[in-house]
């Protein structure tokens, strides 16, 4: 990992300050640097969300972890009982992923093809978990819909 030049030297120094309390700049690898250093968003992320470092730090991003956001996103959608709280659900998602493939691509772990092919997953990922969570809202409210000859349909 290449050192950081003398200007992102001294902006390290401001991201310190803004980190949250038990994290220090001796407790944080190499690699959180300069991803903390190069990226407010992840850096702003982290300050919301410190366990999202240790995460990161533990298990970094990988190529094909795209494979996993449905299945991730339906766990945390399990517990959603309004719109409202999907909503929030599915920013919260959507920042938590944004902020791993954040972490991939300033850290050169994947590449750019890679990377668009996670964000291009994580939109459908994050669509079609809305949808079927709507979907199924609907049914409970209005029940599910049938077709002229009678049969459920699943739109």
């Amino acid at each position: 990992m290449t050192p950081l030049s003398s200007p992102l030297s001294q902006y390290w120094q401001t991201v310190v300050e803004r980190l949250p309390e038990g994290f220090t700049e001796t407790s944080l690898s190499a690699q959180a640097k300069s991803v903390l250093t190069f990226s407010d968003f992840a850096l702003d992320s982290v300050i919301a969300h410190p366990e999202w470092l240790a995460e990161l730090e533990s298990a970094s991003p990988q190529a094909d972890e795209w494979r996993h956001y449905a299945g991730w996103l339906q766990e945390a959608l399990a517990g959603v009982c309004d719109d409202a709280s999907l909503m929030r659900e599915l920013r919260f998602f959507r920042r938590r992923i944004m902020v791993r493939i954040a972490w991939a691509q300033t850290l050169s772990l994947v590449d750019d093809e890679t990377i668009l092919q996670q964000l291009s997953h994580l939109a459908e990922t994050l669509i079609v978990g809305a949808r079927d969570w709507l979907y199924a809202a609907c049914c409970r409210e209005w029940g599910t819909p049938v077709t002229r000859r009678a049969f459920r349909s699943r739109c």
